[in-house]
């Protein structure tokens, strides 16, 4: 059965569609209804042969067109369709009697059948055009319909309607191509579980194999079930932590002891004060720790943490966290009964089988099912919605992460990173064994079970943006350092992730990066208008007039690329202060070196970001031609010869508080240094309101330096001098470095945690 990839455009006299088969391009067939052709006898014929369709939000739009043509009986066929389209693209209609009917067709069977490629993505719910999905595919032309949608079309413009039509239906042929793995998944799934999977996102496979392997498991109609909620006015969090969780320091029981007392209500969507706001954390063995509905994630500042002859960095994930808390701790939705839990048990089973076996489209598929039951229970919208059994998941999910970390913390490991359901710690070499002890206990408490990771590496901005170098030499990146384009996010100089990663990873240096790679695609970024903006390219011959959406590079020759208020008439500076060349039509005979690249700015893109990992105290230098093994870093001022014994924070947590405030101006006025403290700990040696500069005194270098205060942070907590800091956070301020979130304290910890990572 042939398989065509095709698109439908149609305007007010006008309806274009065009065919391609997805193994042979010569097979092609385009069709328009309009103009000098009035009657639809070829297109009818070709829709009544058995095939599958391919498009691009088809379902919603394009199929349902083919329907109403198949069935019209009126005498104004391009009048209708385009009142039609205009309807389909308009949710006021979304309940529509003709819209449902064309869209969900009961009664009429239909030769051919059809896969919406935006549905599988579930670009639908995101918003993402296929123009958007052309850059990140790095196609060669793109291009926004030529003319309106509202003009009436004279047969001399039908050939750019036509070839308009032909580049989005090669778009979305080149669409299918890239997601070949996941249409097959899909496609042998439907075998497995006898559902239709052939279109469905993520979500909704979860949902349609949940279903079926529920009601074959217990032998009843999903029907009966589906409409099924358990809704709560309240809950109390006390109610929904699970029972291992036990803390041993006051610190995290003064944590588990409020939060047990907090009830989250319905009217509010179950938030209450900070709680589940990812506002509330807490500051424990040298960092700082979030909490909320997603789940635990520490704030991390930027470093690099390298394994050597003294430290192993190491990875703990907890195996399926969620889905296993639900099973052990019987988190079942009330209105199903502990039933519920049998069927989860025989889904989790299955993929480990599955994947056991060797049998990646199950494992896969089931995995995605397991992993999306947490969230259905906090949807209204699924039958497994009980709210309490979710924030059971994720708060005895948080707690038992932090039982953990508190254990190796009070065993002298330091945890370096949190995230859901894994730890990162740096561990020195000589508790490597405690080390695996604290897990196994660990492990023994919660019955469930580590999955151990270590690292050569670990390079990070934050939680969410890093890249980390296993002991085989394979790479993890997320975030700034992921090299691959993702389809659901904008275009955005995927040049600058691959010189991140030949930098850190490789060593080498990033302007060498740069001047290497000769493919004009790696140094693009995207731009999508809004319906209230024009475009414009504004350059020494006049103004260019640009479509809604283009792809476009940096360049030391070109335009400025300004936005207009369609209203206002207001212009916006993009890019400001750079020219930039727009790249809609791509032809690859055009050499590199034409294009006059900004290297420059490419540059300053990568360096801010290894400047945050990497913070450099001497800034007259330009360090980006270096590789990172040459770099050195000086800092402000030396730290001085201990003119007294040396000081330990042991000692010094020995003392009362006066005591040790009088202990730390001592050693702040001899230039002497505390041994085995954080790093982050800084004595305010004086604070300069105006300018929000502070002058500081490392305690644990005997450094002092100069640095600006962040004023959102201040607001929050003023500072002043005399005063001993933890800074939880630092980020960049014109130019230079700032404390951005900080903790006034007199409560020091004994972890030697450097104050940027490995590398300061």
């Amino acid at each position: 059965m042939p398989i065509y990839c095709y698109d439908i455009e149609c305007l007010s006299n006008l309806l274009t569609a065009t065919f391609i088969n997805v193994e042979d391009e010569v097979d092609k067939h385009v069709f328009y209804i309009g103009l000098d052709k009035k009657e639809p006898d070829d297109i009818k014929k070709f829709l009544n042969q058995k095939m599958t369709l391919v498009g691009y939000n088809n379902h919603s739009y394009d199929d349902p067109m083919l329907r109403f043509i198949l069935g019209y009986r009126g005498i104004s066929l391009n009048s209708d369709l385009h009142s039609l389209s205009n309807k389909l693209v308009d949710d006021v209609y979304r309940s529509d009697k003709q819209i449902l009917q064309l869209r969900y067709p009961r009664d009429i069977q239909y030769s051919w059948n059809s896969v919406d490629l935006m549905r599988i993505l579930a670009f639908d719910k995101l918003g993402i055009s296929l123009k958007q999905v052309a850059i990140n595919l790095k196609w060669k032309k793109i291009q926004d319909m030529p003319i309106s949608h509202l003009e009436h079309v004279s047969l001399n413009q039908l050939p750019l309607i036509l070839d308009y039509n032909l580049n989005d239906v090669l778009i979305t042929k080149a669409l299918y191509e890239e997601l070949t793995p996941i249409r097959e998944m899909r496609k042998q799934l439907s075998d497995i579980y006898h559902v239709d999977l052939t279109s469905a996102s993520d979500s909704r496979v979860a949902n349609l194999i949940l279903e079926n392997i529920y009601a074959n498991e217990l032998k009843t109609d999903i029907r009966t079930i589906k409409d099924m909620r358990t809704r709560r006015d309240k809950v109390l969090l006390g109610d929904c932590i699970a029972k291992f969780v036990k803390f041993q320091t006051p610190q995290l029981q003064a944590l588990y002891d409020r939060v047990s007392a907090t009830y989250v209500y319905q009217y509010n969507n179950y938030r209450n004060g900070n709680w589940f706001t990812y506002k509330d954390g807490i500051v424990f063995g040298g960092c700082s720790f979030v909490l909320g509905i997603g789940g635990l994630h520490s704030e991390d500042a930027p470093g690099v943490f390298v394994t050597d002859e003294k430290f192993i960095i190491q990875d703990a994930d907890v195996a399926s966290y969620y889905p296993n808390l639900i099973i052990n701790n019987n988190f079942y939705p009330q209105h199903l009964g502990p039933r519920f839990i049998t069927v989860l048990e025989k889904i989790t089973a299955e993929r480990l089988a599955a994947k056991k076996s060797g049998d990646k489209v199950k494992a896969d598929g089931l995995k995605i099912t397991v992993n999306s039951i947490f969230g259905k229970m906090g949807s209204d919208t699924f039958w497994l919605l009980d709210v309490k059994q979710m924030l059971s998941t994720t708060l005895s999910g948080q707690m038992g992460l932090l039982m953990l970390i508190e254990d190796l913390v009070i065993n002298g490991i330091q945890v370096i990173s949190s995230n859901t359901d894994g730890v990162v710690c740096k561990i020195p070499r000589e508790l490597e064994s405690k080390y695996k002890e604290v897990c196994k206990n660990w492990e023994n408490k919660t019955n469930l079970e580590l999955e151990f990771t270590s690292y050569k590496k670990y390079v990070r901005r934050d939680v969410n943006s890093y890249i980390t170098e296993k002991l085989d030499g394979t790479t993890k990146e997320k975030g700034a350092f992921v090299k691959e384009v993702d389809l659901k996010k904008s275009y955005h100089m995927p040049i600058v992730a691959k010189a991140l990663y030949a930098y850190f990873i490789k060593g080498i240096p990033v302007r060498q990066t740069l001047e290497e790679c000769a493919d004009i695609m790696e140094f693009c970024l995207s731009q999508k208008s809004g319906a209230n903006f024009g475009i414009e390219l504004h350059t020494s011959k006049g103004i260019q007039k640009l479509q809604k959406t283009n792809r476009y590079f940096v360049s030391k020759t070109g335009g400025l690329f300004m936005k207009r208020d369609q209203h206002s008439k207001k212009l916006t500076g993009l890019n400001v202060g750079r020219l930039v060349k727009i790249l809609n039509d791509y032809d690859s005979s055009i050499p590199f070196s034409s294009y006059e690249v900004d290297l420059a700015f490419y540059e300053k893109q990568v360096m801010k970001i290894v400047d945050e990992i990497e913070p450099k105290q001497l800034t007259l230098f330009d360090f980006s031609g270096l590789a990172p093994s040459v770099i050195i870093k000086a800092p402000v001022s030396a730290p001085a010869e201990d003119k007294e014994e040396r000081i330990n924070v042991k000692d010094i947590n020995k003392m009362g508080k006066n005591q040790r405030l009088a202990r730390i101006e001592s050693v702040v006025k001899n230039n002497q240094r505390v041994e085995n403290i954080n790093y982050r700990y800084v004595y305010i040696i004086d604070f300069e309101f105006k300018t929000m500069t502070a002058d500081i005194y490392c305690l644990g270098k005997g450094v002092r330096q100069s640095i600006k205060i962040n004023k959102s942070a201040y607001k929050k907590n003023k500072i002043q001098k005399g005063q001993i800091v933890y800074c939880l956070k630092f980020e960049k301020l014109d130019g230079a470095h700032c404390i951005a979130n900080y903790e006034i304290t007199d409560d020091i910890k004994e972890i030697n945690q450097e104050l940027t990572g490995d590398n300061e």
